[in-house]
This record gives structure tokens, C-alpha cells and sequence, in this order.
């Protein structure tokens, strides 16, 4: 009995002191440790069985009820175990074992072990050996983003100091071990006998050994005298103290450049400069190089992002190239530039509008001095857009305004179209009932749309894009196009689709033709004032489809074939534009005596051409093919059959023009495209003229068939193969994924547009790789084996007398040898040449912290090797071995 009052004592003093706390539960007390751990013989045992009093307990002081006045900590502490809970006799002390965990305020410390002193606000944690001598549950600290792996550590609940041993914690990108740890009230960390690396194994791979060192958490790390130690090897260089940034957000610093020799320029340094973290918002990087030759280059990069709003990037390059010696035949002085602008906007900022830019231009000798890689050697025309567009909610109408522009680097021309502007209107149905009841009559169903479309546009070189004849030389208009349609069907399988459709153009300036008598010849001249073409056609046009199908035995391995085909006939006419009536066609004479005469169109070279001449009444005939079949399959879980297409598309399509004098049959268009054993796609198309040439070459109203019995004669034919193969469980076997092979190199282009503030600006813009075909190692794809893409295309083409024919092949692919080695290679065949066009292969391996990269151009003219190993994380981006040599270099 005294016995049991003893232990209810001891139990309410507890609770009494930490009324916020479960002191114990008795389901859970235990008589022994599950562990070898050593019970203090200052605990109390309590069996779930029987509640006995050890031999050893101490008697209750006189004043144990009596409560205190405060608690040795503010914030109540919260504790549980997997195995048991136990509390010493005088209730300062807990003892934890298995999966133990206390929590406090923002503190919460996880092991195998814990002892915590009530009294001293001292709790002290560490793991436990298992069965094979391997320490298991060793503590993990967290305190808000801060989380500590260690061996054993004791920590003050009332200094908030900690004496840590063993410790590992992650800081920014790296990790920090520790021997001997001291964490500080400010959050900072003294470390006596460090490494620190960005390797996760808890036996890293590298690590930097530190003396001693202050880590500043979302700070800096500040060392001591520290070496690099690779695979446990030391290096002989010693710093003699170390500084490592690990702020979170932006920063600023020194770009390093490179060093090295090229043929032309000279010895160099190149890609060295600042960067700077202004803002949140935006960033700037500049770098520069220079050439012992004279020659040197600068170059901007900026970055900009609002959350929710827009996010982009913007790049000037500017270079001078001096090659040669100068007052030699071969010197040459060369200054080029070039412009990148990529912005988009977030679909929530404004989900009626969108503006969208793509900028990139520049001069056309830039890429063939400043190219670092070869796809950007090798591009011989670029391109820029920027468009806003508008839609009103609730109505049909949306407005697009855009520029553009095309350039040709090969002979320095460009075209860039700016302004532009289309209103539209989207398909209305003004006669349409508001009330649908029953079926809408004929004429419900007559819809009629609108589209206007304001154009500027010149063409021009890269050398005179801001003269004034480029001005001159500007064409403009705007056009406006009404059609009107409606469709109905007879006998229930026919469907009718008639319409009418007016377009007219407007222009500010026309042109005139007169002969010259002096220079014999006719001469154009510009007429300046507002002049409007206009024209009008009207078509109707039935359509249907037959379907045809052939089934087998039920035993047989294909069960059906259907071919569907799809057959349609039109009408269309138009009016004869150039009858004087109309004013847009004028007659000019065309020789010295008079007597011939020239016709031309008063709106020739205009942007949206000339109303038509000659009257057209156009029969048109057309025929789609499908052919499909259906297959027992043994694969398809939902289903036992799958279907193959035999033949995807195959279309012919021809016309008869009634109104015209001569050569009224149009040329026969056949299209052809299909799949065959999932594997390969091949399409191909052809051009099949029913009137042959005359001597020189030019179409005669005689038929091909009444000149050489032949019934057509092929005027164009191109066909194309490609396939795609891989294996494994990542590629999912072997298929075919057909188009070209552009859809599968991987180029990896499309901006900075993700790129957050802060951060890795090492790389041009727009993806372009530094170094010839450098391996991105965030797009190595180790989960497919091996894969191989082809791609072979063939033209013919003979319009008069000689034929013209091309050929081109592309392969590339790639083979992981192991879970950590892959091997690429990117080449092609110049069938002309008879010989190899630009080969590249790539090497990559995977080394955990590290990765090594290296590609190679072993022919032509560019080529080039470029070597790295270094470390993946960016906080030591610059613990790398490289070695490169371009198409420049020595």
C-alpha cells in the first residue's frame, strides 16, 4: 500500500510541474531498456504487470508536492518513443529509446536515444548499435530550414547552445561534416575539423578539408587554411583560407574567362567579366574578350521576371574582328553585332491579351567569327517575332499586331514586315433563330465571317537595313476578306457547302509602265495615291464518303480491312478582272515599232497581288484514300484487336477550267502518306502535267499523250523516309516516330524564360551550348539503351528541259554503354559530294558529383574537340578540368 501511494505520488508531481506534458503512460513503461543501453539506477521501473518498487528507490522528499513557482522553459516540451518512456525517480530526468522524439518551439530532434534534464534544460541524443554492430536511428536536428545529421549532440534549451560531434548539414548546394560542432545562439556554426563538399554520400567522393571554419547559415562559409582532397588522395595545394557564398537570392561577382590561342586572332582571354544580381527582377551580366591580334568582343546579357506577370531575357553582342597582318592582301577588318530578345507573358497576368517576343538578329558574319558550337556555324538564316494579341470577351472579334523578320546570312538579305495588324471577326450566323426549336432551316445556317489585315513589308540587305532606299523601297497595304458559306445535305449522305467570298485590297501606291525609246526598252515608274482592288468569286462544292470492307475468318490472324474513300467535286467562278471596265489592268507598248503591245496589272508586286485575269469557271475533282486493318493482338489489355493503318492518306486532285481558251485541264497533285510496321514513315508527293514542252522548253496546249504517247509527264516528285529506334523499358521498345529528325536532336533552344534571378548565366542564350556539341547533362536520358533516327529525302524536279535532282541523308543516335557511360553521334551523307557532312560525336559519363563531357568534330573544316570534367554543383562550378579547342584555335 505504501508502496502504491509512493508511486501515485511521484506520478502527480510529475504531471504537476509540466502540466502540458504526458508525463508517462503505463501501457508503455517497460522494466528494461529494449536496447543494451544502461538504465540510470536513479529510474523507475514500472511493469505493466505489476507495479514493484526497485530495491534502490528513494524515499520523496518532504516538500515533492509542493508546486514551483515557474518552469525551467517557457514553451511546454513535447516527447514520445517507439519502445519506452521512462522518468528517473525525482522527476528530473526522461529517457527515451526507440524512434525518440522531443519537440520545442521550432526544435525538433529525432533518435535512436535520447536523455533529457529537466533541470538543466539539457537534452542529449545519439544513436545505437544493431545486431551486426552498425549504428542505427543517429540524431537528426532540425531548427526552421536548418537540419543537422550527426553522431551524438547535446543542446541548451536555455542558451540555445549545442556541442555536436559527426555532423553533416546541407547548406545551399553543398554539405558541411564536422568532427567537432559548436552551433550558437545567432544560428551560427563553429567547426573544428570540417570538410565541405557537394557530394551526398556520407563518404563524399571530394571534399575541400577545412582546419576550422564559421558558417553563417543563407550567409557564407569562412574557413581557415583548407586543401582538396579527391577519392581520399590530398593535393599539395594548400589556400590558406577559404570564403563560400551561400546566399539564397541574388549575388554578384567575377566571371572568370578562359585562355588559349586560336590560328587567326591570337592568343586570348575570353568570357571573363562581372555579373551582378541588381534586383529581384532583373540581373546584367557583362563579359568581353580579347585577342592579342587586336581583334576583341563584348557582350550583355540580362534576365528580368514578375511573378505572375512576365518573364524574359535580352542579349547584345558586339565584336570586331581584325584578321591578318595589315598591308598584307589578306587582311581584313570586321565589325559585327547581334540582338536577342525573348519575353513572354504569364497566361494569369491578362487572360484576354498575350504579347509574345523573339528577337534574334544580327549581322551575317557574326556566327562565322563568334560561333561557339556548331549548330550556330551552320545556321545560315534566322528569324524574330513579336506579336500582342486581343480578344473581347462576349463578342466574335480579336485584333493581332506583329512584327517579323527573316534573314539569310549566305547573301546578307533580310525582309522584315513591320507593321502588322489583323482584325477579325469569327464566323456569325445572322439569320439564325434565338430560340432553337426543331431543325434549323437552310438558311440558319448561313454563317459569314471578316478578316483585315494591314501589312508593311521590304526587302533588302543587312548593310543598308537604315537608309533611306529601304524606305522607299517599302510596300504596304491592307486587304479585307468577306466570305459567306452555308451547308446542307441531300439524300442524307451527300453534303453541299456553298459560298461567296469578296476580298479587296487597298494600296497607296500603284505603278505605271511606258516604253523608252532611248534605252529600248519598258520602264516601270511608281504612281503615289490611294487605289483600292477588289474581286469576288463564288464556289459550291459536294462532298461524301464510301466506306468498303473485307472480313476474314474469325480464325485468321487479321480480321477485316476498310478502305474509306472520300470523294468531292467543285465549281467555282470567277470574272474576267482585266477588262477595262474594271480599271486595274493597262496595256503598254512593247517594241520600237508599235506593233506589239504588253499587258500588265496596275497593282504588280503588290503585297496581296492583283484581282485575276482571264474569266474562271474551275471544275475540281479530289480523292482521299484511307486504308486500314484490323488485327488480333495479344498487348492490348482493353481490347484483343489493335488497328494498322495500311495507308494513311492517299489524295489526287485535279481541275477543268470551262472558260478558258487552252490547257484546260490543271495538273494531277497525287499525295501519299503511311506507317509501315510502326517503324517507318514514309510520305511522298508528285506533280503529273497531262501537256508536253515544246523545243525550248516552255508548255504547248498539246497533249503529252498526242506528242510521245505518253500519258503524263512527271514536272516534280519528292519522297521521304525516316524511323526512329530504341530499346528499353525507358524508350518503350522499339517505334517510329516519323517527321523530320529536328523533332529529335535535342537542341534544346527556347529561351531563358525560366531562368530565376540569381542564377546560372553561364550558358549564351536561347540554349546554345558552350563548346562544339557540348552534352547537357540534364538531358542525358541513361533509362533508353540505345537509340537510332534516320532521315532520307529525294527531289525531282523538271519544269522545262533538264531535270534537277537532290538528295539528302541524316542519321544520329545514341548508346549507353553502362548506368553511367552514353556515347552520341550526329552525322550525314552529301550525296553530291560523295562524302560526310558535319559529323559530331559525344561522350558522357555520369559521376555522381561529378560528370565528365567530351565532344568531338574529327573532319572538315569545323573541326574541333572540346574535354570537361567538373563538378555538378554550381556552388563549385569552377572546380573543373577542361580543355577545348575550337575551329578557331591553334
Amino acid at each position: 500500500m505504501r508502496a502504491t501511494l509512493f508511486l501515485f505520488l511521484s506520478f502527480l508531481a510529475t504531471n504537476y510541474v509540466y502540466p502540458n506534458t504526458l508525463a508517462a503512460n503505463l501501457s508503455n513503461y517497460s522494466a528494461q531498456s529494449p536496447d543494451t543501453t544502461t538504465i540510470p539506477t536513479d529510474t523507475l521501473s514500472i511493469s505493466t504487470d505489476s507495479l514493484t518498487l526497485p530495491k534502490d528507490s528513494v524515499t520523496i522528499a518532504a516538500d515533492t508536492l509542493k508546486p514551483k513557482t515557474k518552469s525551467p522553459i517557457d514553451d511546454p516540451i513535447f516527447k514520445e518513443a517507439k519502445d519506452s518512456l521512462l522518468y528517473s525517480i525525482d522527476g528530473k530526468k526522461v529517457y527515451l529509446w526507440g524512434d525518440a522524439k522531443v519537440k520545442y518551439q521550432r526544435m525538433e530532434l529525432t533518435a535512436a536515444y535520447i536523455e533529457y534534464d529537466m533541470e538543466s534544460s539539457i537534452v542529449f541524443a545519439r544513436g545505437r548499435p544493431d545486431s551486426t554492430g552498425n549504428i542505427i536511428g543517429k540524431p537528426v536536428f532540425k531548427e526552421g530550414e536548418q537540419v543537422f545529421n550527426m553522431e551524438s549532440m547535446r543542446y541548451n534549451f536555455d542558451t540555445q547552445k549545442a556541442k555536436i560531434y559527426g555532423v553533416i548539414t546541407e547548406e545551399a548546394d553543398g554539405f558541411l561534416h564536422s568532427h567537432d560542432t559548436k552551433l550558437m545562439p545567432d544560428k551560427s556554426i563553429n567547426v573544428m575539423g570540417g570538410k565541405y563538399t557537394t557530394c551526398d554520400h556520407e563518404e563524399p567522393h571530394f571534399y575541400i578539408s577545412i582546419s576550422k571554419a564559421k558558417l553563417l547559415p543563407n550567409d557564407k562559409l569562412i574557413t581557415g587554411p583548407a586543401f582538396l582532397v579527391i577519392e581520399d588522395v590530398p593535393f599539395p595545394l594548400i589556400l590558406p583560407f577559404g570564403f563560400f557564398p551561400s546566399k539564397k537570392g541574388r549575388s554578384s561577382g567575377i566571371v572568370m574567362p578562359e585562355y588559349g590561342e586560336e590560328a587567326q586572332r591570337g592568343f586570348f582571354l575570353r568570357g571573363g567579366g562581372m555579373y551582378l544580381g541588381l534586383s529581384d527582377y532583373f540581373d546584367l551580366k557583362v563579359t568581353g574578350n580579347i585577342y592579342s591580334k587586336g581583334s576583341w568582343a563584348t557582350n550583355f546579357l540580362t534576365s528580368y521576371r514578375k511573378r505572375y506577370r512576365y518573364s524574359g531575357s535580352f542579349a547584345f553582342d558586339f565584336s570586331q574582328n581584325i584578321l591578318g597582318e595589315k598591308g598584307y592582301p589578306d587582311y581584313m577588318k570586321d565589325q559585327s553585332y547581334w540582338l536577342r530578345w525573348s519575353h513572354s507573358q504569364d497566361p494569369k497576368a491578362n487572360p484576354n491579351s498575350t504579347f509574345q517576343a523573339r528577337l534574334n538578329l544580327g549581322s551575317p558574319s557574326h556566327n562565322r567569327y563568334n560561333a561557339q558550337s556548331v549548330d550556330n556555324f551552320l545556321t545560315n538564316s534566322i528569324s524574330s517575332s513579336v506579336s500582342y494579341s486581343k480578344v473581347w470577351p462576349g463578342t466574335p472579334f480579336s485584333m493581332t499586331a506583329s512584327m517579323n523578320h527573316s534573314q539569310n546570312n549566305r547573301d546578307s538579305t533580310i525582309n522584315i514586315g513591320f507593321p502588322k495588324m489583323a482584325l477579325n471577326m469569327n464566323r456569325i450566323y445572322p439569320f439564325k433563330r434565338k430560340n432553337n426549336i426543331g431543325a434549323p432551316a437552310w438558311y440558319e445556317k448561313i454563317g459569314l465571317s471578316y478578316s483585315g489585315n494591314l501589312d508593311n513589308s521590304v526587302n533588302t540587305r543587312t548593310d543598308s537595313i537604315l537608309s533611306l532606299s529601304t524606305f522607299e523601297k517599302m510596300r504596304n497595304g491592307m486587304q479585307h476578306r468577306i466570305p459567306i458559306s452555308t451547308s446542307f445535305n441531300v439524300l442524307n449522305y451527300i453534303t453541299v457547302s456553298p459560298s461567296v467570298s469578296y476580298n479587296e485590297s487597298w494600296y497607296t501606291k500603284t505603278i505605271t509602265k511606258r516604253w523608252d525609246q532611248e534605252e529600248q526598252k519598258i520602264v516601270t515608274e511608281d504612281v503615289q495615291g490611294f487605289k483600292r482592288a477588289y474581286q469576288y468569286n463564288s464556289s459550291v462544292s459536294a462532298s461524301t464518303k464510301l466506306y468498303g470492307m473485307y472480313n476474314f475468318r474469325s480464325t485468321s490472324k487479321v480480321q477485316a480491312i476498310r478502305h474509306v474513300m472520300t470523294p468531292n467535286v467543285s465549281l467555282s467562278y470567277r470574272p474576267d478582272f482585266s477588262e477595262a471596265k474594271y480599271g486595274f489592268y493597262e496595256t503598254v507598248q512593247a517594241d520600237s515599232a508599235g506593233t506589239r503591245e504588253h499587258e500588265y496589272s496596275i497593282f504588280q508586286g503588290a503585297l496581296f497581288g492583283s484581282p485575276g485575269k482571264g474569266k474562271s469557271g474551275v471544275v475540281s475533282f479530289g480523292l482521299t484514300n484511307n486504308v486500314e486493318m484490323k488485327v488480333l493482338s495479344d498487348k492490348d489489355t482493353t481490347s484483343n484487336t489493335r488497328k494498322i493503318k495500311l495507308l494513311e492518306s492517299f489524295n489526287l486532285n485535279t481541275g477543268y477550267n470551262m472558260l478558258a481558251d487552252s490547257i484546260n485541264w490543271s495538273p494531277v497533285s497525287v499525295t501519299a502518306r503511311t506507317t509501315l510496321f510502326e517503324m517507318f514513315n514514309i510520305n511522298f508527293s508528285g506533280t503529273l502535267d497531262p501537256y508536253g514542252l515544246d523545243e525550248r522548253g516552255n508548255k504547248v496546249k498539246e497533249f503529252q499523250f498526242d506528242l510521245n504517247r505518253q500519258l503524263f509527264r512527271l514536272t516534280s516528285f519528292r519522297a521521304g523516309v525516316s524511323f526512329s529506334l530504341s530499346g528499353g523499358e525507358g524508350g518503350g521498345g522499339s517505334g517510329g516516330h516519323g517527321g523530320s529528325l529536328d523533332a529529335h536532336r535535342g537542341d534544346m533552344r527556347g529561351g531563358l524564360d525560366g531562368m530565376p534571378m540569381g542564377g546560372d548565366m553561364d550558358n549564351p542564350m536561347f540554349g546554345e551550348s558552350i563548346g562544339t556539341g557540348y552534352i547537357d547533362s540534364d538531358y542525358v536520358d541513361f533509362d533508353v539503351p540505345w537509340n537510332m533516327r534516320f532521315d532520307y529525302s529525294f527531289s525531282y524536279a523538271k519544269q522545262r528541259l533538264e531535270p534537277v535532282t537532290t538528295q539528302t541523308l541524316s542519321f544520329s543516335g545514341d548508346v549507353s554503354l553502362s548506368p553511367k557511360w552514353k556515347i552520341g553521334f550526329r552525322s550525314g551523307y552529301d550525296f553530291k559530294g560523295k562524302k560526310l557532312t558535319t559529323t559530331s560525336l559525344n561522350f558522357f559519363r555520369d559521376l555522381h558529383c561529378w560528370e565528365m563531357s567530351l565532344s568531338v568534330v574529327p573532319l572538315g573544316y569545323l573541326r574541333s574537340f572540346s574535354f570537361k570534367i567538373n563538378v555538378k554543383s554550381g556552388t563549385l562550378r569552377d572546380l573543373k578540368l577542361s580543355r577545348r579547342q575550337s575551329h578557331y584555335d591553334r
